[in-house]
């Protein structure tokens, strides 16, 4: 279940001058097993859904993201999805104050990059964004996604 394993493992193998490269990864919410973060389409795109079903095998893995490394210590985390053209889809995972929501990935916004921190319970998913919200963990009440400050939670640990 520890999927994010091989990034943390690219990371601390990698020198700074080399980035490691996309790997797919799924997370599993450990307050509500069985329930991960998806995504789900929305044609021309797709767009965040509800805690949901994990979905890892098939025509259209609903619960798989690849995460796209930014510097060595933040990534993105993007719908494992191709388009028509078998381009990847080109949407972030992005936290804006504490919403939790799809948008069109940029190169350097802070916004659409996340920290995976191992706990001893599993990973938490750190915000990287800006002023009162920098810092905040990607968290969920069972069917909303949102960013808070971290805590003891394990609404904030995902596997």
């Amino acid at each position: 279940m520890a999927v994010a394993v091989p990034a943390l493992a690219l990371t601390l193998a990698t020198s700074a001058t080399a980035a490691p490269t996309a790997n797919t990864v799924h997370w599993e919410n450990a307050r509500f097993p069985g329930k991960c973060l998806n995504w789900e389409e929305a044609p021309p795109n797709v767009r965040l859904a509800p805690l949901g079903g994990c979905s890892t095998s098939g025509p259209v893995d609903v619960s798989q993201w690849r995460e796209v490394p930014v510097d060595g210590k933040y990534w993105t985390f993007r719908p494992a999805r191709t388009n028509n053209s078998g381009n990847w889809t080109n949407m972030c995972l992005t936290s804006y104050n504490t919403a939790v929501y799809l948008e069109t990935c940029q190169d350097g916004n802070w916004w659409q990059q996340w920290e995976e921190i191992w706990t001893s319970s599993g990973w938490k998913l750190k915000h990287r964004g800006a002023d009162w919200v920098a810092g905040f963990y990607l968290d969920t009440d069972g069917s909303r996604m949102y960013t808070e400050p971290g805590n003891n939670g394990m609404n904030q640990v995902w596997r």
